[in-house]
């Protein structure tokens, strides 16, 4: 007799409850079970990343962990793409690739969206050497890579772009609709600008920016420092 266990995944928002056998991996539980096979088995060993996933938030292998281990677990594949908050008609990593042709014969691309979106919500504006690392788990055979790089920086720039014509209103790094996303530097909640999405420019004092600057912007925060400092000198 098999010994199943019952296990619960909520896949792409929608719980799933099966059974499944103690050695049945998680990738064979995604494809076969829940019949969603744009996550792709490549090496079966972890090398390829081809089966990446997000379980909780973290890019994992899929095809290195049992089904079971996962339960309860909230997991995104590609499929869920299309349906996140920042998703228009495509989501823009999709996009991303699609317009900076970072994908030939397509076979490692589902785990390659998977890694970009979890780098994404972690480093909403990385640099090339970030993106490499971040990907540097996910093999590709056809693009040398520079075209998925190329991709993933298009995604984030698209992705600054709403959320500016939103006025902030799309989730990035996992902040609900509406909320400020949380700042890359210390934790911080990103501080929220006045004035309308249609006039704010980017500068402090133009465009209606907002009057005060921003409490975590170092730089900004010594230079006035440094003014005043000066004007005190001429007293």
């Amino acid at each position: 007799m098999t010994d199943e266990r019952e296990i619960t995944l909520t896949v792409n928002g929608t719980e799933h409850t099966i059974e499944v056998e103690p050695r049945r991996l998680l990738v064979h539980a995604i494809r076969e079970d829940l019949d969603m096979t744009g996550t792709h088995i490549g090496c079966d060993t972890g090398n390829c990343g081809a089966c990446t996933v997000l379980k909780d938030g973290e890019p994992i292998k899929s095809c290195l962990m049992f089904a079971a281990q996962a339960d309860g677990a909230e997991i995104l594949t590609v499929e869920g793409m299309e349906d996140l908050p920042e998703a228009d008609d495509i989501h823009p990593l999709q996009e991303g690739f699609r317009e900076e042709h970072g994908l030939q014969c397509g076979y490692c691309t589902p785990g390659m969206l998977m890694a970009g979106k979890a780098l994404l919500d972690e480093h909403p504006d990385p640099d090339e050497e970030t993106i490499r690392d971040a990907i540097s788990g996910n093999l590709c055979r056809c693009t040398g890579y520079q075209n998925i790089v190329r991709s993933i920086e298009y995604a984030a720039e698209e992705l600054e772009n709403r959320a500016a014509a939103d006025g902030g209103a799309v989730a990035v790094d996992g902040a609900a609709e509406g909320e400020p996303p949380a700042s890359p530097e210390g934790g911080h909640a990103a501080p929220e600008f006045g004035g309308g999405a249609d006039t704010f420019c980017g500068r402090e004092d133009c465009c209606g920016g907002p009057d005060g600057a921003d409490p975590f912007d170092r730089d900004a925060l010594l230079d006035d420092a440094g003014d005043a400092d000066d004007r005190g000198d001429t007293t």
